[in-house]
């Protein structure tokens, strides 16, 4: 493909929950001729190659919701008309709102959608677009003949391994990383450390993440009651928000890494973990098949802390921590790298040009 204009909430290097996008925008330009890019706001920028042109609404000035929609229709009318097809990512409203450029230039338009929800804007996302890439089955809920599931996109040249040994007596690491929501299920963890603790298992566990709406505050004070009255203060750490590009350090740092979120749509930061060799213990089924041999070892059961408590301690026991390591780190290569979606996605693109 010659030129592709990409529509996107954030590009920033340095960003932590968006920052992934930053690569995906590397990514796309190394594989068209231009690529056009529109954000709502931008940070970061170093590195980007020098086909990309970006355009971003404001908001990284101040959040005015009618600017940001005037900002649009400049971007939309700039862009249109100097590629071949759009690809809308994550949110349904981009979708709608380029759908009258794409229809009166005649382009192609593909919308990435990753979430449980389902609302009118999803649905009209999907009435509007001729593609809706989604990485699993379960990651979009809606039965359309327009759905085409791609996997994740892990840019697995950056999360990746750090050759560092394997755990061998030394303090367990663990790592669990996502915002601060009751959906999270952190309580669980802590109670699971707790019993870990009381057996004498030398740990320390990092919580990375910043709180996922300002209503959760009341959620986070929670939990840090829960540490405090178990006199884990030493034990549990709440590290926020780390930018995105200098998440592997942290994951390359750990023994373990535990996701507590439900049966559901992959969680992307799973992923990221497994790709840095860093064995994951979740609850959500949907990992069932990226787990392979494994999936008894690293599946638990949902806010169950003794199971929980148990399935860490039985793995540590099983020196089977590296040999797991690189299977996960295989599976992700294979199935969720971000350039083979990239691929993908070029030629669902080709098919329907």
């Amino acid at each position: 493909m010659k030129n592709l204009l990409m529509i996107t909430r954030k590009v920033d290097k340095d960003e932590a929950q968006a920052g992934f996008a930053y690569s995906w925008v590397k990514k796309f330009a190394q594989r068209v001729g231009r690529l056009k890019v529109i954000c709502l706001e931008k940070g970061n920028l170093d590195g980007l190659p020098l086909n990309v042109e970006l355009f971003s609404l404001g908001k990284e000035k101040g959040k005015n919701r009618l600017k940001e929609f005037i900002n649009f229709q400049r971007g939309a009318l700039k862009f249109i008309g100097k590629v071949e097809a759009v690809f809308c990512h994550m949110n349904p409203e981009y979708t709608i709102l380029i759908s009258p450029y794409v229809k009166l230039f005649n382009k192609k338009i593909i919308s990435w959608y990753s979430h449980r929800a389902v609302n009118w804007r999803v649905r009209l996302m999907t009435l509007l677009t001729h593609r809706v890439a989604t990485p699993t089955e379960e990651s979009f809920g809606l039965k359309s003949k327009k759905k085409v599931i791609v996997g994740h996109g892990i840019d697995t040249d950056l999360f990746k391994p750090a050759g560092s040994d394997p755990h061998e007596g030394r303090t367990l690491k663990i790592i669990s990383v996502g915002r601060i929501s009751p959906i999270k299920n952190y309580e669980t963890l802590i109670e699971a450390i707790d019993i870990l603790d009381k057996r004498n298992l030398p740990l320390k566990a990092q919580i990375i993440g910043g709180l996922g709406l300002p209503s959760h505050q009341s959620y986070f004070d929670k939990l840090k009651q829960i540490i405090k009255k178990k006199g884990l203060e030493s034990v549990v750490e709440f590290k926020g928000l780390i930018p995105n590009q200098k998440l592997p350090e942290y994951y390359q740092g750990s023994d373990l890494s535990v996701n507590l979120c439900p049966t559901g749509s992959p969680d992307k930061a799973v992923l990221e973990a497994m790709a840095c060799g860093c064995p994951t213990i979740v609850c959500n089924k949907t990992f069932s098949n990226d787990f392979g041999p494994y999936r008894e070892k690293l599946l638990f059961k949902e806010k169950d802390p003794d199971d929980l408590a148990q399935k860490i301690d039985n793995l540590i026991k099983s020196n089977q921590l590296e040999a797991i390591g690189k299977f996960l780190r295989e599976r992700v290569f294979k199935h969720h790298n971000l350039d083979n979606l990239i691929e993908k996605l070029l030629y669902v693109f080709e098919k329907i040009s």
